[in-house]
């Protein structure tokens, strides 16, 4: 597991990244890159996927259709380079934010995870992280 310095620094892979804030730590695994605060209140992570062509909206939706089928509601949101939709629910007793971005031939599926009563307290952060995302030129990975 590599870490990052303890940001804010830019963070990321060939075909994204963002800033990670100060106070927080990153890292990249096999599955997924991971951004947590030295608190650890709640983890964000992040995965790519990419097409032979441009992703649009119904590959995002047809990716959530599981969760919007069961009721979560697709908010549109712009995220740096990206844009997508984001849903938001409570498994058992965790709470669960999804962002399903994309730009070009490049899907971010986003992820937030904490406990149910911390649902709020990292929201500025995150949204400031996933507004400095940024997209390579890079068209595969």
């Amino acid at each position: 597991m590599e870490e990052s310095p303890r940001g804010p620094q830019r963070f990321g892979r060939e075909t994204w990244s963002l800033i990670v804030p100060s106070g927080w730590n990153a890292w990249h695994d096999d599955e997924c890159a991971t951004l947590t605060a030295v608190e650890e209140i709640g983890a964000l992570q992040i995965s790519a996927a990419f097409k032979d062509s441009n992703v649009v909206e119904a590959d995002l939706l047809d990716f959530a259709a599981i969760h919007i089928e069961a009721g979560a509601t697709p908010r549109p949101i712009q995220a740096g380079d990206f844009v997508g939709f984001e849903i938001a629910f409570k498994d058992d007793e965790y709470f669960e934010r999804q962002w399903y971005l994309r730009s070009g031939w490049q899907m971010l599926f986003v992820t937030y995870t904490c406990d149910f009563r911390s649902r709020d307290a990292e929201d500025d952060l995150i949204q400031d992280i996933l507004s400095s995302l940024s997209a390579s030129n890079a068209q595969s990975g």
